[in-house]
């Protein structure tokens, strides 16, 4: 039979256990050494008192024996041989007594070892069971938030599925209606220095809708290879030009009225007209022509730019808001995707935890059940 070790039973503790788990594995082991010490002091009042009745009964033994080897000789006239026989019989049967009170004592001893190992046993056995106990109830919080993760992630990505639908959707009315996305570029650093709100300078535009209608008309009063932003600009600084020309010509038109006026009741007042008043009819009818002609071509200018600003502004923000949906759902999901892929590994990693400590758990309940 193996003697029992101290050091072979150590307790190994966990150094993510909470201070409550320690304290009552703390009171745990104490309790159980106190009882380990009061049965061992037990057993050692025990031994000591039937070592002192062994010893009592040997005497007496040995005693009877003596009187009954004095009685014998003195009734068979001292026979020396007898007598030797006896003290033999008497020296055997002391060895035997002792070697069976040694004998005693070391089974005792194994005794209070295995006991011991018991106890300490029945200590881990409670210890590994609290573990075991915390260790599930990770595992089942492990599990419904990783089941939470997983019903989130559906969520996004029936989400992400419903914007790619309707981007699908968007894309295809642009088509239908022959309508076309054009990127818009970003503004110049002069363009945003003079901003009073201190805005950034890289922000990020999303693309323009146009109808083909619009931007064959744009091509055609601004040909060339310029850029959409560009030819816009071109048409608001002729927009702007010509708003210039037509006030000129209307103050031309002003003036040559006061004149014709001035002239004509001149000519009536001599009685005729002259060739100089002719030229002024035939010069105010020009600029008439000229005026409408301006005033014709401005408003058509007019129309597109402010046609072309307002499909601008609602395309753009249609845009943004797709994009920016679209890319906060995806970044939603790689955090959701990385946090349950963390989930999975400290699931897995508790159930190893529980596995192992199950094992050692039936372990010991074979080694308790073992009978000693």
């Amino acid at each position: 039979m193996s003697s029992y070790t101290p050091s072979s039973a150590g307790r190994r503790r966990q150094t993510t256990r909470t201070d409550a788990e320690e304290r009552a594995l703390d009171r745990i082991s104490r309790e159980a050494e106190a009882r380990s010490k009061v049965k061992r002091e037990t057993r050692e009042q025990a031994r000591q008192h039937r070592y002192t009745l062994l010893e009592k009964k040997v005497e007496e033994e040995a005693e009877a024996y003596r009187q009954d080897a004095a009685s014998t000789s003195n009734g068979i006239s001292h026979s020396h041989e007898a007598n030797e026989k006896l003290k033999d019989k008497v020296v055997e049967l002391e060895d035997r007594v002792q070697q069976a009170m040694f004998l005693y004592s070391q089974l005792d001893n194994e005794k209070s070892a295995l006991l011991y190992e018991v106890d300490l046993l029945k200590d881990d056995l409670e210890e590994k069971e609290v573990l075991l106990s915390t260790s599930q109830r990770e595992v089942r919080d492990l599990t419904s938030e990783v089941k939470s993760l997983k019903r989130t992630i559906e969520t996004m990505t029936l989400t992400q599925s419903n914007l790619k639908i309707e981007i699908a959707q968007r894309d295809h009315l642009i088509q239908e209606n022959g309508l076309v996305l054009v990127e818009q570029e970003n503004e110049e650093p002069s363009n945003q220095s003079g901003d009073s709100n201190g805005s950034s300078n890289n922000v990020k535009h999303g693309p323009i809708l146009f109808s083909q209608e619009t931007l064959k008309l744009v091509e055609r009063v601004v040909p060339g290879s310029s850029s959409l932003d560009e030819k816009i600009r071109k048409l608001v600084d002729i927009n702007k030009k010509m708003r210039k020309d037509v006030e000129e010509m209307e103050q031309s038109i002003y003036s040559s009225k006061m004149s014709r006026a001035n002239q004509h009741n001149s000519a009536i007042a001599n009685g005729g007209q002259d060739e100089a008043s002719k030229d002024s009819a035939k010069q105010v009818a020009d600029l008439k022509f000229k005026l409408q002609e301006a005033e014709r071509e401005n408003t058509n200018l007019q129309g597109v730019v402010i046609r072309t600003e307002g499909q601008m502004k609602r395309y753009k923000q249609n845009c943004e808001t797709a994009e920016k949906e679209l890319t906060e759902a995806k970044s939603e999901t790689r955090q959701l995707k990385k946090e349950i892929r963390d989930k999975e590994n400290a699931l897995d990693e508790a159930k190893e935890t529980n596995k192992h400590l199950q094992s050692r758990l039936e372990k010991y309940r074979t080694q308790r059940a073992r009978p000693l």
